[in-house]
This record gives structure tokens, C-alpha cells and sequence, in this order.
């Protein structure tokens, strides 16, 4: 009789623990690694710190991770939870400026504050002055009519970055669309399972004002129209004073005519893309930046009314400069104002530009590979000192380039939003 209460004891035992120890043991969530995905993004996604995710991955290097390979998200043992509405978001970095207050946040991004709270895992509305950066909740779409099965964009539009817009719809059919006043062309990326994948660059300007715009796309009779704000992008102003020698470079008519050319030729958007992954920096390391891109600028002592269409690098004069990715050179000749200039078009609307080369080593209609030379550093045209003068155009419209060179496009880090 005792062996058998002894044995009902331990049955009932097992069964009052046994949910303890399965709920402890229960695995951790893995993620695979998309392609475009960083450990930011990732992060992001799932509302961690990096650190987290590399430790409790044991990463050795966290810049090499890869398509494919699997990463445990500590802390979560479900997918992350959608946002509580009904709408599809997605989640935007934004920094923080003097004066923001939560509800004037809150109207300018047509959201709730609690919306805000709950996105940056805040409960007060006086937790959020503390930060420099918060994440705010952007509506993408009410819905995703026929034919379009998914919509992706890039986690914010800021002022002098590129941005990008991924969809995926079951007809073979070319998608149309803008942001705001400014036309997105679309193009073919791939198709099977599940349909047709088509890409669009969103090339802001960095003098563009920052404020909602709306993100339209039409396929088929179908129209998405929803609002996606610009974000303030962080530029310093600069005071150069030029050389007398150089001054009359600055004669409104030169600037005008050459600008003209160059335009002539920023217009043009091959269909092909020549260029694959991030572009690579055009010049060697340990160079340092003297002029960053976006920087306003004013010359002797006028008004500030341009910026810095590029990024400068000091660097002495007959460093090499190298193609950063594949293309075909469209221009290499001496400009008035850019002075040796070299111009290489990868497709799809992408240029990258060199100015103030001392040496040019390649022709019009010249095909370059990724790495290889196409000049010498030099200060010709309107220049003060020898420098690398690195430019990114898309669509015509100047763009940071260092961006290009940390970001894989067209596979930019994305939302999904289906």
C-alpha cells in the first residue's frame, strides 16, 4: 500500500513541474538573416539593443553576417508583436530637435501618442525628452489592393539620403509612382514566387524641407497614397573664401552653362544596372574628411544658398582614384568650374562624379570594373587644395555618397509591410 501512495506522489509531482520546466526550457526564437539585413535592422525589428543579439550570438565580427544564417533573438520566443491598429506601419528613426513635445510629435506623423510611448517601450511622455533619437510609427497602408501582394519602403526619408521603395505584385506589370512632387521610376528586380519584384529609388535633397509628403503608387488601376514625412538631416555650414585668381569662377553664366551639360547627362537612366552590392571607396584609407556631403555653403563671404553636392576627402595630389562600381564613363574632359572631371554612369539613374582630377585615365563609352583607376587627385576648377571630390547622383538629384558605400541597393535594409 505505501509503494502505491509513494507512487501517486511522485505521478502528481511530475505533473504540478513538468509546465515549470518545459516554460524554462522553451527555445529561444531564431531569426534568418534576409539579404540587406545589418544587425541595426535586425535590432530594430525586434526592439533590442545590438549588443544583445551579438552576444547572444557569440559574433566575433557582427559586419559578417550573411543571407541565410541563422541568429537566436534573446528574450522572445514569438514573433514581435504588430503594432495595435489597424493600419500597416512601419518604424522611423527621428532626432530629436528643441521644442518637441509629444503631441505636436504625435499630429506631424498622424499617430497617437501613446503610439510614440509604445513604439519606443516608454510609459510616460517625460521619458522621451530624455532621448536624442526616438522610433515613431508611420503609416505605409490601410490595405494592399489587387494586384499588389507586398510594399516595402526604406525605415525613413531623410533629408540627402536615398531612400528606396520594394514591391512585389502578381501581374507582370510595371508599377508608377512619386513621393511628394518628385517621380519615382520603378524597375524589374525579379520574378517567381510569389510574383513580380520591382524596385524605385527615393533620392532626397539635402535643401529639401522637412515635412510630410505623400508616397504614391499605382499598379494596374490600383493607388496606394500614403503620407511619409522627411526627416531633418544633421548639416553644418561653411565659409570659403576662394583665391583671387579663381574668384571670377563663381560668374553666374559659367556655373549655369556647365551645370546645364552635366544635367543633360544626369538625365539619362539606363535601364540596365551595372552595379551590384555597396560601392566601395573611391581612394585608399586614413584619408580624413574636410568637407562632408550636405554641408551649406558660402563663398567670400555671400550668402548661404548651395550646399555641398559631395563628400571631400583630403588626399595629395596623383592619389589614384578608383571606380567604386562597375559602369560606363559618359564624361572625362576639363570643366570650367569642376575642373578635370570624370563621370560614370551604373545604371537605373546612378552616377558617381569626380571632380578637380589632375589626371584623367579613361574615355567616354569606357566600360570600368569595381576598383579600377580612372584618375589622379588634383585641384583644378574651382578648388583650394588637392582633394578627392566624390559625388552620387540619382535621378539627377545629389545624394550622400557615403551612403552608397554602407548600404547595399536595391537590397537596402526594408519593413516588410504585407
Amino acid at each position: 500500500m505505501k509503494w502505491k501512495i509513494v507512487f501517486c506522489f511522485f505521478v502528481i509531482l511530475f505533473a504540478v513541474t513538468r509546465p515549470l520546466h518545459a516554460q524554462e526550457e522553451e527555445p529561444q526564437r531564431v531569426y534568418e538573416v534576409s539579404a540587406g539585413d545589418t544587425l541595426i535592422t535586425i535590432a530594430e525589428r525586434f526592439g533590442l539593443p545590438v549588443e544583445a543579439i551579438i552576444s547572444a550570438n557569440n559574433l566575433a565580427n557582427p559586419d559578417l553576417i550573411y543571407a541565410g544564417q541563422q541568429l537566436v533573438i534573446p528574450g522572445l520566443t514569438a514573433p514581435p508583436a504588430e503594432p495595435e491598429t489597424e493600419a500597416i506601419m512601419r518604424l522611423a528613426t527621428y532626432r530629436l530637435r528643441p521644442g518637441d513635445q509629444l503631441d505636436v510629435l504625435a499630429r506631424r506623423f498622424g499617430v497617437q501618442p501613446a503610439d510614440i510611448l509604445r513604439a519606443n517601450g516608454l510609459a510616460r511622455p517625460d521619458q522621451l525628452l530624455t532621448e536624442t533619437e526616438i522610433r515613431v510609427p508611420v503609416k505605409v497602408a490601410d490595405s494592399l489592393p489587387a494586384p499588389v501582394l507586398s510594399l516595402r519602403v526604406s525605415p525613413a526619408v531623410v533629408q540627402g539620403q536615398t531612400g528606396i521603395v520594394d514591391i512585389t505584385v502578381s501581374k507582370d506589370v510595371k508599377p508608377e509612382g512619386a513621393y511628394g512632387d518628385q517621380p519615382l521610376t520603378f524597375f524589374f528586380l525579379g520574378d517567381g514566387y510569389p510574383g513580380y519584384r520591382y524596385f524605385a529609388l527615393i533620392p532626397t535633397p539635402a535643401l529639401l524641407s522637412p515635412e510630410v509628403r505623400t508616397l504614391r503608387v499605382s499598379v494596374d488601376g490600383a493607388e496606394i497614397e500614403q503620407p511619409m514625412p522627411t526627416l531633418a538631416g544633421s548639416y553644418e555650414t561653411q565659409h570659403i573664401v576662394l583665391p583671387p585668381a579663381k574668384g571670377d569662377l563663381l560668374e553666374p553664366t559659367k556655373v549655369r552653362d556647365e551645370l546645364g551639360e552635366l544635367r543633360e547627362i544626369w538625365g539619362i537612366s539606363s535601364p540596365e544596372r551595372f552595379w551590384s552590392g555597396r560601392f566601395r571607396f573611391p581612394i585608399g584609407e586614413g584619408y580624413v574628411q574636410t568637407s562632408p556631403y550636405g554641408t551649406r555653403r558660402s563663398y567670400n563671404g555671400g550668402p548661404v544658398a548651395s550646399f555641398h553636392e559631395g563628400s571631400d576627402w583630403s588626399a595629395i595630389e596623383g592619389t589614384p582614384i578608383l571606380a567604386p562600381a562597375p559602369g560606363v564613363v559618359v564624361l572625362a574632359e576639363d570643366l570650367i568650374v569642376r575642373g578635370g572631371a570624370v563621370v560614370i554612369d551604373h545604371g537605373q539613374g546612378v552616377y558617381s562624379n569626380f571632380w578637380h582630377l589632375s589626371q584623367i585615365d579613361v574615355e567616354p563609352g569606357q566600360k570600368v570594373g569595381r576598383g579600377e583607376q580612372v584618375g589622379l587627385v588634383g585641384t583644378t576648377g574651382l578648388s583650394t587644395g588637392a582633394h578627392l571630390h566624390w559625388e552620387v547622383r540619382v535621378d539627377g538629384v545629389a545624394v550622400n555618397p557615403l551612403q552608397w558605400s554602407e548600404v547595399s541597393f536595391p537590397f537596402a535594409p526594408t519593413v516588410d509591410a504585407s
